[in-house]
């Protein structure tokens, strides 16, 4: 879970570097292997990206780590 701008921060770059993996085994997998190893690579993708969202959308104030 994102609880500071930190981790928020830390989080994105964990996106990114989970879509070059992503596009990277684009190159090299054949349709049908990459249908299968992305799935849970996309998920993690999702659940953090929604954890990115929850606290960018939260009006709790928190403090900057």
């Amino acid at each position: 879970m994102v609880r500071t701008d930190e981790q928020m921060l830390q989080a994105q770059q964990c996106v990114a570097n989970l879509r070059q993996v992503l596009l990277a085994a684009r190159k090299s997998h054949a349709a049908a292997d990459y249908a299968v190893m992305s799935r849970p690579v996309l998920l993690e993708v999702q659940q953090r990206e929604q954890e990115i969202l929850e606290y960018l959308s939260s009006s709790e104030q928190r403090l900057a780590s």
